[in-house]
């Protein structure tokens, strides 16, 4: 009789300890009714201490010359190219060579590369020019419960939230992937998302695509914050306990 007993408070703890694992601990459950749904991207727009890297160019590369920023050859990596490009003012504007101050504040880069087109046209300084325009400081913050937290820095116009993760190593055991914080400023305000990664709820939706600037934060659950930080694997720690628990059992019983 004692060791049916034990038997069975040992498969409620094992019970326990799993079905609480899979629905705090698995991203994405419903991954299945993701499939073939319709993708949407949102188009990053140009902010404040943006680092701007604008190139025009005509068929007479000459006559372009003067409004291009002149960058050596063997300094052309991005941290250079930083550097010397234009740096978004907080009123949104850039100052550029002869066309001087232009708004591109809350533009898009393909807005941004068409409002400089149409002044250098309309200007009468070229016919027929190429112009683009791309963000070189892009980067995103992430903070809390990751294996490597910090300021990371990214190349393209906006990334997924699954990507930043991945590029923070990875949530801990410790995180509450229910309540992912995405904190974003946005024409003058700042905006507060709530993304729960065990659904794929949140996936078509542009808004959680990470754009220059972002911070996410991710919140400890109630064990690591009661522990003050000194647990590191809350889910070692629960399987550690019900082993006690059962050492416990089989001396009591006996």
């Amino acid at each position: 009789m004692k060791k049916n007993l034990l038997s069975l408070i040992l498969l409620l703890l094992l019970v326990l300890q799993s079905c609480t694992t899979k629905k705090s601990m698995l991203y994405l459950q419903d991954l299945d009714s993701y499939s073939n749904s319709t993708l949407s991207y949102a188009t990053t727009k140009i902010q404040p201490n943006d680092i701007l890297k604008i190139d025009i160019s005509d068929l007479n590369p000459v006559v372009a010359a003067p409004f291009n920023l002149t960058t050596s050859s063997s300094n052309s990596s991005v941290e250079m190219m930083k550097l010397s490009g234009y740096l978004v003012t907080p009123k949104g504007t850039i100052i550029m060579p002869i066309l001087n101050e232009i708004n591109v504040g809350g533009m898009t880069p393909s807005m941004a590369e068409s409002k400089i087109k149409e002044r250098l046209i309309g200007e009468g300084y070229l016919v027929n020019p190429t112009v683009m325009v791309r963000v070189l400081n892009n980067k995103f913050t992430i903070l809390g419960e990751v294996n490597s937290p910090g300021v990371i820095p990214f190349t393209e116009e906006s990334i997924s939230l699954l990507d930043a993760i991945g590029l923070a190593k990875d949530l801990t055991y410790s995180a509450i992937r229910k309540d992912i914080k995405l904190i974003r400023e946005s024409e003058g305000k700042r905006i507060v998302y709530h993304i729960d990664l065990t659904t794929t709820s949140w996936m078509s939706d542009p808004n959680y695509r990470i754009r220059q600037n972002d911070v996410i934060v991710i919140t400890p659950n109630k064990l690591k914050v009661n522990s003050g930080g000194l647990i590191k694997d809350p889910i070692q720690l629960l399987g550690i306990s019900a082993s006690l628990i059962s050492l416990f059992l089989l001396f009591k019983l006996q």
